[in-house]
């Protein structure tokens, strides 16, 4: 394969079309712009007081196919809040490209992290590519989590009924101190013990932008678990460009608080919600190993459907 470096000119309506049929979920040009625009210009990877990678930077390649369509695309990056040492990335082609034509772009990301001095080039790859999963691991990729996905029917779910002396309520209208800040903590203590969360919480004013200013997000779509003015746990709803379908990006219940249904109970009042604005279906992503999440997403009735997995190889 010949690839090149992407040209941000020519390549967003090809790209948009190549991640929509590979993805989950259609993205358009003008989203992949948006996204960039929100990127520093330039990149500044640098060693840190410990040695280790820090800073922002990324490479993008993309392989022409015919026609000014595009066969592949190959991305690393890395982010400031991404753990130091550690490189993200992502390779995707069309359904018909035999997986042996995406080894070079791999190995290209490979050498652009190791010039970067990166310790770790971490991946993913869907679930379903038996044979490229095999050629990684062959090069020394190692399976580090498999993500599984899915999906319900707001229909379908009962009413919440929270444990006893905790109020549901959202982050538009809790009257608990500081909420956005009792958030950011809890995100931040919670996602230790999640086995599928990688990068390292970022500092609270871009988690904010993200988690609770960012595309898709509304206060009133964080669900919160009040106790006693303190939030103790939280669910929360990512819009989609289908009014009908929302994303749960992420639940999670503070240490004191858990075992008491907590997670099922912000979940149900999520839904109940949700469904009073019109959102009939949500979707959610699960590390296989959270064996509570996927035993509450089991009993409320969420169908399984194909995930991917979490590839990481030591540089």
């Amino acid at each position: 394969m010949t690839h090149r470096p992407f040209q941000p000119s020519v390549d967003y309506p090809p790209l948009a079309r190549l991640l929509s049929a590979a993805g989950p979920k259609a993205v358009t040009p003008a989203e992949l712009r948006a996204q960039d625009a929100q990127l520093p210009p330039t990149g500044s990877l640098f060693a840190g007081p410990d040695g280790l990678l820090t800073g922002f930077g990324r490479i993008r390649l993309v392989e022409p196919g015919p026609d000014g369509e595009l066969a592949a695309f190959a991305t690393a990056w890395r982010a400031p809040w991404t753990p130091p040492g550690d490189i993200a990335s992502l390779v995707v082609g069309t359904k018909d490209l035999a997986p042996d034509r995406l080894l070079p772009l791999m190995d290209a990301l490979e050498r652009w992290a190791r010039g970067a001095g990166a310790r770790r080039l971490l991946g993913e790859l869907a679930q379903g590519h038996a044979e490229l999963l095999r050629l990684a691991i062959a090069r020394g990729h190692r399976i580090d989590a498999h993500i599984r996905t899915a999906t319900a029917r707001l229909d379908t779910l009962p009413p919440a009924v929270p444990p006893p002396g905790i109020r549901l309520g959202t982050l538009a209208t809790t009257s608990a101190p500081q909420p956005a800040l009792q958030l950011y903590r809890l995100y931040r203590e919670t996602l230790r013990d999640n086995p599928g969360f990688v990068d390292a919480l970022p500092d609270f004013d871009h988690w904010y932008a993200e988690a609770v200013a960012g595309e898709g997000c509304r206060p009133d779509w964080m669900f919160t678990a009040e106790c006693a003015g303190r939030i103790v746990g939280v669910s929360t709803a990512r819009a989609t460009r289908d009014p009908r379908t929302c994303h749960i990006d992420y639940t999670g219940v503070l240490r004191p608080w858990r075992g008491r249904g907590l997670a099922r109970s912000l979940k149900l009042h999520a839904a109940r919600r949700l469904a009073g604005h019109g959102v009939r279906t949500v979707h959610t992503e699960v590390e296989a190993g959270n064996a509570p999440m996927v035993a509450v997403n089991s009993a409320l009735g969420y169908r399984w459907g194909p995930g991917h997995h979490r590839l990481v190889k030591q540089l």
